[in-house]
C-alpha cells in the first residue's frame, strides 16, 4: 500500500543540499527584518499621502487590496535570502508547476463551494443589524483584484511555512511533529496579534495552527504547495469579501458591514477562554478547518 506522504520525499529533496540548522535560524531572523520594513518600502511607491494613509488603515477597497499586495515585497526579500543562504530558487519551494496549478484550482474551487454553502445556512445575516451593504456591482467588480491580492498574500505565507520551513524541518527529522506541527505552531503564533486581547489572540493562534497543520498535510500528500494555497486562499477570500465591521482593518472589500465598535470592547483577558461562548466559537472555527481539509481531500482524492 502506498504511503500517504510518499510525494513528500521528492518535495523536500531541494532542501537537502543546504540543510544546516544555522542557515534556517539566519533565514528566520533576516526575514523578520525584511517583513518589518516591507510596509515602509511598499508605501514609498504609493502616489500620494492619501494613498499611504489608506494603505496603513486598510478600511477602504484600495487600502485592503494594498495591504495584501504588499506581501509581494516580503516575498521578493524572502526569495533573495533563499538564494543567498541556500542557493535555491522559487520553484524549489513550490513543487512541479503543472501539479501545483492543478491542485490549487481543484482545492480552491472545492473549498469555496463548501464555504458558499455555509453562507446560506443559519445563523443568517440580519440586514437590519447592518450599517451598510455595498453596491453589488462595484463589489463584484473588485473580486478579480481581491483574488490576485489574496494570492500574493497567501502564496507568500505558504511559500515560507509550508514550503521553506516544512522542507528544511523535514531534513532535520522525519517526525511530523517537527516538519508539520512546529512550522504550524510558528504560523499560529504570528496570528496571535490579530486578536484584540489575550483570549481572542489565543483563539486566532489555535485556529491558525490548525489551518497550518491542514495545509502541511495536503502539501505532504501532493508534493507541492498548490492544494495548501487553494485551501488557504479560499478561506481568506471569503473572510475578506463577505462580512466586515466599519472602520476595522481589512474591511474595505466586505459586502456586508456591521456598525463600528471599539475593538477594546473585545480585549478579553486570558481567563475568558473558559467562557462557554468562547469555547463554542473556537470549536466552530476548528470544525470549519476540518471541513475545508476534508473538502480538499475529496477534491484531490488523497
Amino acid at each position: 500500500m502506498r504511503h500517504p506522504y510518499e510525494a513528500h520525499r521528492s518535495f523536500i529533496r531541494p532542501a537537502w543540499a543546504a540543510r544546516e540548522t544555522w542557515r534556517i535560524l539566519v533565514m528566520i531572523v533576516s526575514f523578520e527584518i525584511v517583513f518589518a520594513v516591507s510596509p515602509t518600502i511598499f508605501s514609498a511607491f504609493l502616489p500620494s499621502d492619501a494613498a499611504v494613509n489608506a494603505f496603513y488603515e486598510g478600511t477602504t477597497a484600495f487600502g485592503t487590496l494594498a495591504q495584501f499586495a504588499s506581501f509581494g515585497i516580503s516575498a521578493i526579500g524572502f526569495l533573495v535570502l533563499l538564494r543567498l543562504l541556500h542557493g535555491r530558487r522559487f520553484w524549489s519551494l513550490i513543487g512541479p508547476a503543472h501539479a501545483a496549478k492543478r491542485d490549487l484550482i481543484r482545492v480552491g474551487r472545492a473549498v469555496a463551494i463548501w464555504l458558499l454553502v455555509f453562507e446560506f445556512l443559519p445563523p443568517w445575516i440580519n440586514l437590519a443589524d447592518l450599517a451598510e451593504v455595498r453596491d453589488f456591482g462595484v463589489w463584484a467588480s473588485l473580486i478579480p483584484l481581491a483574488l490576485v491580492a489574496v494570492l500574493i498574500q497567501v502564496g507568500t505565507e505558504e511559500m515560507i511555512f509550508r514550503g521553506y520551513l516544512q522542507q528544511q524541518c523535514a531534513c532535520i527529522s522525519e517526525s511530523p511533529w517537527v516538519w508539520m506541527v512546529l512550522p504550524s505552531v510558528m504560523f499560529g503564533g504570528l496570528h496571535f496579534w490579530n486578536g484584540n486581547g489575550a483570549a481572542e489572540g489565543t483563539i486566532w493562534a489555535i485556529w491558525a495552527t490548525a489551518l497550518g497543520i491542514a495545509c502541511a498535510d495536503l502539501t505532504a500528500r501532493t508534493g507541492n504547495l498548490g492544494a495548501a494555497i487553494g485551501l488557504h486562499m479560499a478561506n481568506n477570500v471569503f473572510a475578506l469579501l463577505v462580512v466586515g465591521v466599519q472602520g476595522w482593518p481589512s474591511s474595505g472589500l466586505a459586502l456586508f458591514l456591521y456598525p463600528y465598535e471599539d475593538p477594546a470592547l473585545y480585549a478579553y483577558g486570558i481567563e475568558a477562554l473558559l467562557s462557554p461562548w468562547i469555547v463554542f466559537q473556537l470549536l466552530t472555527m476548528l470544525t470549519t478547518v476540518l471541513i475545508m481539509w476534508l473538502a480538499a481531500r475529496i477534491a484531490l482524492r488523497r
